[in-house]
């Protein structure tokens, strides 16, 4: 970010002085894990701690070396490439993307640097990158990079290089253009693996710290029925009431394509981080269609017209494209559309015929 010319200029000296760059590894690999896989599911650490982000490999093998780069480096770079598929962004917006980490961090989610630098991204809390905890944790470094990318006029019609340099502000512009044949070689060595990310800080995506801390550290958040609520009922409804509540308390919060939190959501962002407050992993990427698959494919599935609080809603048939919360009988909270928030609100349309009851592999 702004004034990291001693970081990249330590990076550039250090083959000759022989400076060695102790990286620090921030998340944990699972690999392996299917859709069914708990083990990727989101976990809260201590306030303030940085905890990282679970990486799962979804799809494909990751290569054990590409260019230059190996073991992190490149599960760093899958985590990257896939976030922009899920947010629906171009090669060109992933090529930047991987262009801005591999000059700023080589890839490597690092603890510090120039200043109060730190992570992939080398963003900087001071500036209002967010805290330690949250720019080190790679699932909200990368989706704040992209929110940041696409912000910029005309960053699509910019040169890769240019565009990094647009989000990154770097005393060196010139630098993330030497990258280009590099991010263009991770690129199509990484075409057929997909990594999915699910952040573990307190402050990143899946835990959000103060008003919602109660969710996250085992409460149940705002527990106050809505009108029209229903209250949950059964063996699991103290789980159910953790999902709600944890989604009660983002109500307000705005709309955005690919949000997960921590104060932005889309519709599958907000059920996917509200069921890993109970240790449900309910979608190993981050999408709606992925979500009623899931729900299917684990044979939890119930008729609409027995739609009991904490079910998922679904609209779009097989390639599902909206989901919610429901609340019990006609009521619902869920992250509607761009330039709404959350909300609870009845549910509309012609919803699937079936809803997803998560608890049921409880």
């Amino acid at each position: 970010m702004g004034g990291k010319g001693g970081m990249l200029a330590l990076l550039a000296l250090a083959p000759i002085i022989g400076i060695v760059v102790v990286v620090v590894v921030l998340f944990t690999i699972i690999t392996g894990a299917g859709d069914d896989d708990q083990a990727a599911a989101a976990t809260c650490g201590a306030a303030g701690t940085v905890s990282g982000t679970a990486v799962s490999v979804q799809k494909g093998t990751l290569p054990a070396k590409v260019g230059p780069y190996s073991g992190d480096q490149v599960k760093n770079a899958a985590a990257i490439i896939s976030i922009g598929k899920e947010r629906g962004l171009t090669r060109h917006a992933q090529q930047t993307a991987l262009m801005a980490a591999m000059t700023e961090s080589t890839l490597n989610n690092l603890s510090g640097g120039d200043r109060d630098s730190a992570g992939l991204f080398q963003m900087r809390p001071s500036m209002g990158w967010g805290t330690l905890a949250q720019v080190t944790d790679i699932d909200y470094a990368i989706n704040l990079f992209y929110e940041r990318l696409v912000k910029v006029p005309g960053w699509d019609s910019m040169a890769p290089g240019e565009a990094a340099q647009a989000v990154e502000g770097s005393a060196f512009p010139d630098a993330y253009a030497t990258k280009s044949a590099y991010a263009v070689e991770m690129l199509n060595a990484l075409s057929g693996v997909t990594v999915s990310t699910i952040s573990q800080t307190t402050e990143g995506a899946t835990c959000t710290a103060g008003a919602s801390a109660g969710a996250a550290s085992g409460g149940v958040g705002n527990t106050a029925l809505a009108p029209g609520e229903q209250k949950a009922t059964g063996p699991h409804a103290d789980k159910i009431n953790q999902v709600i509540g944890f989604a009660k308390e983002q109500l307000g919060e705005d709309y955005v394509l690919g949000g997960a939190g921590p104060n932005v959501w889309d519709c599958s962002g907000l059920t996917k981080v509200a069921y890993a407050q109970i240790g449900i992993n309910i979608d190993a990427g981050h999408s709606a269609t992925t979500q009623w698959r899931n729900g299917v494919a684990r044979g939890q599935m119930h008729p609409l017209s027995e739609a009991q609080p904490g079910d998922l809603i679904f609209w779009g048939g097989n390639d599902a494209w909206h989901v919610g919360i429901s609340l019990g009988g006609d009521m619902m909270i869920a992250a509607p559309k761009p330039g709404d928030v959350v909300k609870i609100q009845k549910v509309w349309g012609t919803p699937n015929d079936q809803v997803w009851r998560p608890v049921d592999g409880l």
